[in-house]
């Protein structure tokens, strides 16, 4: 900077007046500033500036699991309003560990980012590290109930909707013992959804069995195999995301069963390739770039906390289909239906 005032001929305050796009000099001294300082080369120093001031137009987003395409869907929205906004985001990824998870947003709060928005592990612990070390700075939680916590503005699908529309739809097609995958309790950022499952199984009359476990591919497949490997199997099972949905598959091909006869199943968040699997997969619709765009402007805004909750709809596809014996039931009475209306036994059963 001082290079730049001295090239220039003006004082170090001008020159700094001037490369911040501050009203104050003369055009034509801003001119002759910026000139010198087109040809020294000089880049304002955005650390700098951030000490100075206490805050940038950088924004922190801390997710859960990189590798999973909902968040890919979400950033780039976020990226969308951001780039209107000549702002911009610093990723991260926790890899669902709390300690990974709090390092990050020490080393973000040392940025002197200017707000957070965070996919957490667990009930919230890293917003409240956020919140000591930036007071007053925006926070918005994606997917988490983050319960307790005041000054924070949560983003998240419909979770009621999401488990309502497929166990409706499970009960319908004659589905009785439904499986829920989860987070483990101390890692569940939306205990709102787990308690929707128990309500609404209770309320359709269905068996709900609630399967908690690391929200890995590899580890639920281990899981799918150890629940459908059970004397009393479930004939349903709802994921989490599409993304985890693919370990269900495989597991349930490992074991040689039918998805959507056998076993139906139904994940979450509609990516991409989930019409592409073998079936393809029913799953709940929602807008997750929309996710990314109200994330994001309620970062820049530095406003009230204001909460956004996703519309989804459930997609059917055929991995989402009646238990089999309901579909042999079905078949013998198409092959045989006068035998059937006269069968004493059939009647009774009805």
């Amino acid at each position: 900077m001082r290079d730049v005032a001295q090239a220039a001929g003006v004082s170090v305050a001008s020159a700094s007046v001037a490369l911040n796009g501050r009203s104050g000099v003369a055009a034509d001294t801003r001119a002759r500033i910026l000139e010198a300082a087109e040809r020294l080369g000089y880049r304002a120093n955005p650390q700098a500036q951030a000490l100075r001031r206490g805050r940038t137009s950088t924004y922190a987003f801390v997710v859960r699991n990189f590798t999973n395409p909902f968040f890919l869907d979400v950033i780039s929205g976020a990226e969308e309003v951001a780039a209107r906004a000549g702002a911009s985001l610093l990723i991260a990824d926790s890899h669902y560990s709390l300690t990974r998870e709090a390092e990050q947003v020490r080393a973000m709060a040392g940025r002197h980012c200017a707000g957070l928005a965070i996919a957490p592990v667990g009930t919230g612990g890293s917003i409240r590290l956020w919140q000591s070390l930036r007071p007053g700075m925006p926070t918005v939680a994606l997917n988490a109930a983050a319960p307790g916590l005041e000054g924070v503005s949560r983003v998240a699908p419909d979770n009621a909707a999401a488990v309502r529309l497929p166990l409706e739809r499970l009960a319908e097609l004659g589905h009785t013992h439904v499986a829920f995958l989860t987070a483990p309790r101390g890692l569940m950022a939306d205990p709102d959804r787990l308690r929707s499952f128990r309500r609404e199984a209770r309320r359709l009359g269905l068996r709900g069995d609630v399967v908690p476990g690391p929200l890995t591919i590899a580890d639920v497949h281990a899981t799918t195999l150890r629940v459908l490997s059970a004397s009393d199997p479930p004939t349903a099972i709802v994921a989490n995301s599409d993304y985890t949905a693919h370990g269900v598959y495989t597991a349930v091909r490992e074991l040689g069963l039918d998805i959507g006869g056998t076993v139906s199943v139904v994940g979450h968040d509609d990516l991409p390739t989930s019409a592409l699997l073998d079936p393809p997969l029913a799953t709940l619709r929602l807008d997750r770039r929309a996710m990314g765009r109200a994330l994001m402007e309620r970062l820049i805004s530095h406003g009230a906390a204001q909460d956004h909750r996703e519309p989804v709809e459930l997609v059917e596809r055929p991995s989402l289909g009646p238990p089999r014996h309901l579909r042999v039931a079905s078949r013998s009475r198409a092959r045989h239906p006068r035998s059937a209306a006269r069968s004493p036994a059939a009647a009774t059963t009805r």
